[in-house]
């Protein structure tokens, strides 16, 4: 059984600690049943423990926005590592993707399957689940005659590969709750004499305890879990081994980053986005608390000016304080105005401001933890691979910024979304062509992605210049213009264009010579545009036409 002894993080001593211990443990009590891994950590498999609790669990913690450590007894927690993952994760979706195959039915069916399977929101998680954890892993699972596809976070599946990077064995973890009873599948994925089969193992737990797993474990399904059962695995039995349809074990690891400088002993695994930025959140959630507490500690408070410490006050009207003095009040007055006036010692009145009491308020600081607050958040963003104006699009007004440094600012997350992609097409272009198989197909299917934005005006215009000119062809420029298109997609819309350019083009011609013959004064005034040898005009499309003569003259 795995041991999580993890110590509190905070500062032992912060007033937050004492001001609103209150409200974060109603915080602690709300989310505890929501962030607990206990049980999921006690069936880690013994190689990986060390690593899951001292990085992943780390990890994730943050990317849910809620460290109980931290956040359950100490500070607020702002979520920004839930913001990042999540921006990260919809900077890598925009402009979408596409199939593309030399076989179109092929390429109609995936569209259709991608449709069914709502294979957008698994790509969506799985940029999210690899941002938050270094890895996530996608899997392939028949159901009734169908595959459908799951993202996994890193901490529900551990998995092994071999040299190159294909999924050897893995081990899958899926929670079903019913009511108070709880029950965990644990799914086990190998290899035996070159043939892919799983396995999966039903134990019955609590929300914080993990099932004893027993060698035959549970054999039928519960009625209370049996929809869940299905709709996670269909309708196979526990504990029975069956052989997977596929190439492979249905299981693709799409990694966040190619290095792994935090766990290097796991081949496979990789770093989070937010393995080296855990100290900016730390500093952003910390500010943002002792701007809560300034808040508290300085809404209350007033100066008092000398000049008023030795006036009465007037209780005919039924004034407060009993017409004790100022000075009376605070010192042996009621309790309740204890710590909330102080005496002013600077003289009051001398330019000519009338005499009043001065309330401390928070925002005497505001300025301070405002400039904290920002330059974190842009350290942040320079950490995790992003522009802080994507981050944080408020930071883009603090100073104008030229053409330049904007697409600066937009190249960063653009080469961050092209490397998250990058590392993600190889696996997901392996387990849609495992799909394809699965189906029937036997030709080749690949994603291909659209692009992140779009182009700056500036850009566009250079590209329309360039076409002009004549350095690049049509169909170069409708691929650079719109660089979501595909090869095919920019030819055949170039091959239209010019189809109908040379439409029009002829119609004008047509309507050009049609005036002239119909006109003949028109066309006796029209200037000359060049004469063969036998004196007839060249019309410029190979016929000749003999130039009008002077009526008047034609008998001379």
């Amino acid at each position: 059984m795995a041991v999580n002894n993890t110590y509190s993080t905070a500062v032992t001593n912060a007033p937050s600690r004492k001001i609103f211990r209150p409200m974060f443990r109603a915080r602690w009590q709300n989310m505890q049943n929501i962030v607990n891994d206990s049980a999921f950590i006690d069936m880690i498999p013994e190689p990986y423990v060390s690593y899951y609790i001292a990085y992943i669990q780390q990890w994730l913690q943050w990317s849910r926005g809620f460290v109980p450590m931290l956040h359950r007894s100490d500070f607020f927690s702002t979520g920004m590592g839930y913001t990042v993952c999540e921006t990260i994760a919809r900077e890598c979706m925009r402009g979408g993707y596409r199939f593309e195959s030399k076989n179109e039915a092929l390429k109609d069916f995936m569209d259709e399957w991608a449709k069914n399977d709502d294979f957008t929101g698994d790509l969506y998680e799985m940029f999210f689940n690899s941002s938050a954890g270094g890895n996530c892993i996608m899997v392939a699972t028949p159901i009734k005659g169908d595959v459908y596809v799951t993202a996994y976070p890193i901490n529900r599946c551990f998995f092994q590969i071999g040299r190159r990077n294909d999924v050897t064995q893995a081990t899958i973890l899926n929670r079903f709750s019913a009511g108070e009873d709880v029950y965990y599948a644990k799914e086990t994925r190998i290899f035996n004499n070159g043939k892919a089969y799983y396995r999966v193992m039903l134990g019955k737990g609590t929300l914080v305890v993990s099932p004893t797993w027993s060698a035959t474990g549970i054999k039928d399904v519960p009625d209370k879990i049996k929809a869940q059962w299905e709709y996670t695995y269909g309708d196979i039995q526990p504990s029975k081994w069956y052989e997977l349809p596929l190439e492979s074990l249905g299981v693709y690891n799409i990694k966040n980053k190619s290095n792994a400088s935090a766990i290097a002993d796991m081949p496979g695994y990789s770093d989070s986005s937010l393995h080296t930025a855990l100290d900016i959140l730390y500093s952003i959630d910390y500010n943002y608390t002792q701007a809560q507490v300034d808040m508290y500690m300085g809404k209350s408070y007033a100066l008092i000016p000398k000049q008023m410490g030795g006036a009465s006050i007037d209780t005919r009207g039924g004034g407060v304080a009993d017409g004790m003095s100022y000075k009376d009040a605070i010192t042996v007055g009621s309790r309740a105005l204890d710590e909330q006036f102080f005496t002013e010692v600077t003289p009051n009145g001398i330019d000519g401001k009338p005499i009043q009491p001065t309330l401390l308020q928070p925002d005497l600081r505001g300025e301070a933890h405002k400039y904290i607050r920002d330059s974190d958040l842009e350290l942040l963003a320079s950490k995790v691979g992003l522009s802080s104006s994507t981050l944080a699009n408020h930071l883009s007004y603090n100073s104008d910024k030229t053409a330049t440094q904007i697409d600066s600012e937009n190249g960063t997350t653009e080469s961050t979304v092209r490397t998250k992609r990058d590392l993600a097409t190889a696996s997901i272009n392996l387990m849609l062509n495992d799909i394809a198989k699965f189906y029937g197909f036997t030709e080749k299917v690949e994603i291909s992605w659209g692009t992140p934005s779009v182009n700056s005006s500036q850009r566009n215009q250079d590209l329309l210049n360039e076409y002009q000119a004549g350095t690049i062809t049509l169909e170069k420029y409708l691929k650079k213009r719109w660089t979501e298109l595909s090869e095919e997609e920019a030819h055949e819309w170039a091959e239209e264009i010019k189809k109908e350019q040379n439409e029009k083009n002829s119609a004008d011609l047509s309507e050009f010579y049609g005036g002239l013959n119909d006109d003949s004064e028109q066309t006796a005034e029209l200037p000359s545009v060049g004469f063969g040898r036998s004196g007839s005009e060249n019309t410029g499309n190979g016929a000749k036409r003999v130039p009008k003569t002077n009526p008047e003259t034609a008998n001379k």
